[in-house]
């Protein structure tokens, strides 16, 4: 089995599409942030939206784009470059029993846009904080662009027609949008680090995927030496070259950005967080995280950023 398809497999979802948004004019949307494990998306059909992510550039995407959040970030998505301080658009909600469809009543609208989320849970919380903060998958330069578009049109029929079955086929479709994209960030994402670095090294595959979806446990070097089938002087020559980082730090920095995401969207307490990343002591989680982000889990909810 190739890599994505073994680390998607190993990281169950559910996919579905929320929202379709036609209008036109000046107008932006401030959306919250997602709970964790919730990654957020936005297909453009017609027109052209621009995206703020606080703390990031902002990323333009025209019709046959589409931008995914794997973090679930808080954002705005406007109608124009300079539009951020706009208004809500003025529309009404169509009745369907799919999504909520928001349109202006134009004939012809400026945007056509479906909004959707995958759930993976809290999980993934590893795998989605390996990811970039947000990525953007032009229509006209993805390596999947007959593919992509196949599915943004099957997304379309079935909101139009919603047939029996169709929250289903679309929450499916969500899914392989999703893998399209890892797809194209995945071919064209050459100098990969952390993480995702050891899972472009063959040799060190298993011990990747071990650290993302196990990292609360407690992985010893020599488990996970074992686990790729090499001595733990060699794995331990090899990993660190591959991510100029150690065992231990790689499993440190997973939880602690794991925490981290926790701590941002979520109501759970110190020490249900610091369990739930592997830590039995919330004086030893807290010593840990300090050491990373440079400030306590509680400075950190309150008034902290997430790392870039």
């Amino acid at each position: 089995m190739d890599t994505l398809s073994e680390l998607l497999e190993a990281h169950p979802a559910r996919g579905s599409l929320d929202i379709r948004c036609q209008w036109s004019g000046q107008w932006a949307v401030p959306h919250v942030a997602e709970d964790p494990g919730v990654v957020c998306f936005h297909v453009v059909m017609r027109g052209r939206i621009y995206v703020q992510v606080p703390g990031h550039e902002v990323v333009s995407a025209m019709a046959g784009d589409v931008i995914v959040l794997p973090g679930g970030d808080a954002h705005v998505v406007a109608g124009g470059p300079s539009d951020w301080d706009q208004p809500l658009p003025s529309y009404g909600v169509r009745h369907h029993p799919l999504l909520s469809w928001r349109t202006s009543e134009e004939d012809a609208p400026e945007l056509d846009m479906f909004c959707g989320r995958i759930d993976f849970g809290q999980g993934a919380s590893a795998l989605l904080t390996a990811l970039p903060r947000i990525m953007h998958m032009p229509g006209s330069a993805c390596v999947s662009q007959s593919s992509l578009e196949a599915v943004v049109e099957m997304m379309r029929a079935e909101v139009q027609q919603a047939s029996p079955g169709s929250r289903c086929v679309v929450g499916q479709l969500s899914l392989t949008l999703f893998t399209l994209v890892l797809r194209h960030w995945w071919s064209r994402s050459e100098d990969m680090r952390g993480v995702m670095g050891l899972l472009r090294e063959p040799r060190l595959r298993p011990a990747a995927l071990a650290m993302l979806s196990r990292f609360h446990e407690t992985l010893t070097i020599e488990w996970l030496a074992s686990s790729c089938h090499m001595s733990r002087a060699s794995f331990l020559r090899l990993f660190e070259r591959v991510t100029q980082a150690t065992p231990a730090g790689m499993l440190s920095r997973l939880r602690m950005d794991a925490a981290a995401g926790r701590l941002m969207r979520s109501r759970e307490s110190i020490s249900q967080i610091a369990a739930a990343v592997g830590f039995q002591s919330d004086s030893a989680f807290i010593r840990a995280f300090e050491r990373q982000h440079g400030m306590t889990p509680a400075a950190y909810r309150h008034g902290g950023s997430r790392p870039g």
